[in-house]
């Protein structure tokens, strides 16, 4: 029987990962009136990541999905991905949002060294969340010990 890794694809693990980041991520109050996930690009994770969040909730708001959002709408988002296919977009995204509690993710390979919090890396094919935990508290976020303890810190 294959184990639970291997029943999934690199792309539905990094969708699964964006989604349940939702729920181990703490945002300072007060609370938007609904969860919004922002991605640049509609990408294969986010077309996964789009059926995952259909009609679900976050601690009772719902969640919606936000393509290739204006730079003027970022702010507004709790959960940014960039993919690397997007790497172009990147610096802006940051430069926009380094004082808003937006958590950001993606699987440029050097993210969180370039001032991302959430990097999904592969090993041996597993996917891993890298977390830089000092990026992650100047945006005023808090993350589970929960995550934590299936990821790898960054510094």
């Amino acid at each position: 029987m294959p184990s639970p890794a291997q029943q999934f694809n690199e792309t539905e693990l990094k969708a699964a990962y964006l989604y349940n980041f939702a729920y181990f991520i703490t945002w300072p109050e007060p609370a938007a009136p609904e969860f919004l996930f922002c991605s640049y690009a509609n990408t294969p994770v986010t077309a996964i990541l789009s059926r995952l969040i259909d009609g679900e909730k976050v601690h009772d708001r719902p969640i919606r999905l936000l393509i290739d959002p204006l730079p003027e709408q970022l702010h507004e988002c709790h959960i940014v991905f960039i993919p690397v296919q997007q790497e172009r977009v990147l610096a802006t995204t940051l430069d926009y949002i380094h004082s808003f509690p937006v958590l950001t993710v993606s699987d440029i390979p050097d993210f969180d060294q370039r001032g991302g919090m959430v990097r999904l890396t592969t090993e041996d094919r597993r996917i891993q969340p890298v977390i830089h935990l000092q990026n992650v508290s100047r945006a005023r976020l808090s993350v589970s010990s929960k995550l934590l303890r299936s990821s790898r810190i960054a510094e």
